[in-house]
């Protein structure tokens, strides 16, 4: 997910720069340690170790050269190879080992990503380093047990809220505002709606925007709203408004299809298979798709060598997205393959499809295309490569980021030049010599203003902060005659009010409000139509402060747990969120695999704790001036840093608050410019790693990470 820049009201994705969200959004030996155990392990053992007269013993149990974690049903031990714990462990458990080497050389170090602008990429956002859990994030993601996982999950949960890199605010509530006028609203967790699939009323008004000649009528979907995508370049867009604007403007090789959570459907590849060990998937491409270029009336057809092109792009400019397919990925050794090379593998190598819940054992093409029942014309087949099996891989291709991008537009004059160099696509690597890291390159450039892409809608016309407008793709491959909107307008304006005024004139069919807004919305009506608000969905988002774990006196985590105790939670859900804010106390929303609510601390807003916690870290207050920041617009988030403001100075700390623009925002907590600030996690793919992961991940490089069960 990804830092959201914006919530569309309708629109759920990653950081996000709303007042419930922030994309997801959206990887440490080497000598740097962003955290340190406490100064007495006598204590750290005890003190976060709950149990109850009627269970054993559950939280951490020792912090030492292992930590031992008591879940309700195992312990997980972790530490480096060859070391044991020294604490008795509570009996009748499963026990959990996970054992590491780690990797030094090439663990890269803090610094050098907070200069990379990795911050909620390739590390977590607060620049938090722990060889332990960093051991524990990769054993997770190695192992296919869904039940040894749920419990690395657990420990993983414990430590987040014992460490408290980030301070949870809580999990939201789902706010989303509209006229009763729009038909067919639809919610996923992790991808907006697909704008095509709504309807209008066809009595809907008719009204002037006042950009243009631009009108909302009932076949135009206005949003009002504010922020401002990171880029229109997919591969440079971490945050919900760039990955809901491609979401509608490209397609991926797979997707969810409306509400649908459990599987995947197809989308640009329209059957697909892997080898038993889970390391190779391969991908039969949908033929006749066209990418269109709107800013030159042109079209690209695409294949699998697209798709190639579009992952090792990805990786090749290195974004802080990249994350994803730098950690779970290889893209240097796919491969995009022709129908006669993949069939000739297959009746050597024969194997599994699965889909609807069904599987079987594949030889051939024929039989692949039969399994999906799929008989139309195909593109090609990309050959992924994973470096290890990997869950919940087909989540990630969902995402909009790996939207399809044409070759031949990119790289113009030298597309032949690279497409020989690569051997039609058979060796990827090759390309790296024609892409750079970093926004300079030329590929990023061309497509950061001229997006081109092979979705339902195009963009046809923009002004920075002002207007994005969507038209409908005449070449769109599943183009219809009748689509639920021909245009998609989304109109930006940093204040709520005047977006609500929009709203109120029917000016915008829905709108981005400040949960303490809400009234300002209810019991409206327009000729004859009325306004939904809807408040009814526990989304699995997490908004939460960030400390700069690289800073005094945010690298002691007795500090952070100070102020984690002089965060006013109450007041933040009753007056910012209206009591849409649930309390969560770690890095995984309920109700997902490794949520517990045992062996943690429950942070609550207590003066005197943190200051007691402050003096056992042995910080003088008075001698710190903190900024707080926000992004502008973004009146919640104005209020939480204003909230905190007070608290914090009760306790002694100089503190100012700052806002900045969104993308002025991102770049500065990308790269550790920061102390302290607020932002919201939607997850970029359905499964517990991407919220733990995300959020503890240190970057922590390993030359081997083993685990135990006995």
């Amino acid at each position: 997910m990804k830092p959201t820049s914006k919530v569309v009201a309708l629109l759920v994705v990653f950081l996000m720069a709303f007042s419930v969200v922030a994309s997801g959004c959206i990887g440490g030996g080497g000598g740097t340690t962003t955290t340190a155990p406490p100064s007495s392990p006598s204590t750290q053992t005890k003190t976060q170790t709950t149990s109850t007269s009627s269970g054993p013993q559950v939280g951490i149990l020792e912090m030492d050269k292992v930590y031992v974690i008591a879940t309700d049903k195992s312990v997980v031990i972790v530490g480096p190879k060859g070391e044991s714990p020294t604490v008795k462990l509570p009996s009748g458990k499963k026990v959990i080992k996970v054992q590491y080497v780690v990797d030094t050389e090439n663990t890269p170090s803090v610094k050098d990503l907070m200069d990379q602008g990795q911050g909620f990429g390739a590390i977590n956002p607060a620049f938090f380093r722990d060889e332990h859990v960093d051991a524990l994030v990769v054993a997770a993601r190695r192992e296919t047990d869904p039940t040894i996982r749920t419990e690395l999950f657990k420990a993983l949960y414990i430590l987040g809220n014992y460490f408290v890199p980030e301070a949870i605010l809580g999990q939201n509530k789902q706010l989303r505002v509209y006229w009763s006028w729009v038909k067919g609203r639809y919610y996923h967790p992790t991808l907006v709606e697909r704008f095509d699939l709504l309807s209008e009323d066809s009595n809907a008004p008719t009204v002037d925007i006042g950009i243009k000649d631009y009108k909302n009528d009932p076949k135009t979907y206005v949003i009002a709203t504010f922020g401002w995508p990171e880029s229109f370049d997919p591969a440079w867009t971490y945050e919900t408004f760039g990955w809901a604007i491609w979401h509608e403007i490209g397609d991926t090789l797979v997707t969810y299809w409306k509400e649908e959570t459990e599987q995947v459907s197809p989308d640009l590849a329209v059957a697909w298979a892997h080898n038993k060990e889970g390391t190779e998937w391969y991908f039969l491409i949908r033929g006749g798709v066209k990418a269109y270029d709107p800013w030159d009336d042109k079209t690209y057809p695409i294949s699998a060598v697209d798709v190639a092109f579009t992952f090792l792009r990805v990786e090749r400019l290195g974004h802080s997205v990249s994350w994803m397919v730098d950690s779970f990925m290889d893209v240097n050794h796919s491969a995009a393959l022709t129908e006669e090379e993949f069939d000739q593998y297959l009746k050597e190598h024969p194997l599994i499809a699965e889909y609807k819940g069904k599987s079987t054992e594949v030889h051939s093409l024929d039989e692949l295309k039969k399994f999906f029942g799929y008989n139309g014309e195909t593109a090609g087949v990309f050959k992924l490569v994973l470096p290890q099996p990997y869950a919940p891989v087909l989540g990630i291709l969902a995402d909009p980021f790996l939207s399809v991008v044409p070759m031949k537009y990119l790289l113009g004059d030298k597309y032949e030049e690279a497409l020989k160099a690569s051997d039609n696509g058979h060796d990827p690597s090759a390309w790296w010599k024609y892409l750079q890291q970093g926004q300079d390159d030329p590929t990023h450039q061309l497509m950061h203003q001229k997006p081109v892409g092979t979705g339902p809608f195009y963009v046809k016309d923009y002004q920075e902060n002002s207007y994005i407008v969507l038209e409908y793709n005449p070449h769109y491959w599943n183009a219809t005659s009748n689509p639920g909107h021909t245009r998609v307008i989304y109109v930006l304006n940093k204040d709520p009010m005047a977006r609500i005024q929009l709203y109120k004139t029917g000016t915008a069919d829905t709108v981005a409000i400040p949960p303490d807004k809400i009234d300002t919305v209810k019991g409206l009506e327009l000729n004859g139509f009325k306004s939904i608000v809807q408040t009814d969905i526990l989304e699995p988002i997490l908004t939460f402060i960030v400390f700069n774990t690289q800073k005094e006196p945010f690298n002691n985590p007795k500090v952070r747990q100070a102020i984690a105790y002089a965060i006013p939670y109450d007041q933040i859900a009753k007056l910012v969120y209206n009591n849409l804010l649930e309390r969560n106390y770690g890095p995984i929303p309920k109700p997902w695999p490794g949520y517990i609510e045992e062996g943690i601390i429950k942070y609550n807003y207590n003066l005197a704790k943190a200051q007691k916690l402050l003096k056992e870290a042995g910080v003088d207050p008075s001698k710190y001036s903190i900024e707080l920041i926000y992004n502008e617009g973004n009146t919640a988030r104005e209020k939480i840093m204003t909230y905190l403001q007070n608290t914090l100075s009760q306790l002694g700390f100089k503190v100012t608050v700052n806002s900045y623009n969104w993308p002025t925002y991102l770049s500065k907590t990308e790269h550790g410019q920061y102390d302290i600030y607020v932002v919201g996690w939607v997850p970029d793919y359905l499964d517990s790693d991407n919220w733990v992961g995300p959020f503890l991940y240190g970057d922590t490089q390993f030359k081997s990470v083993e685990v135990t069960v006995g």
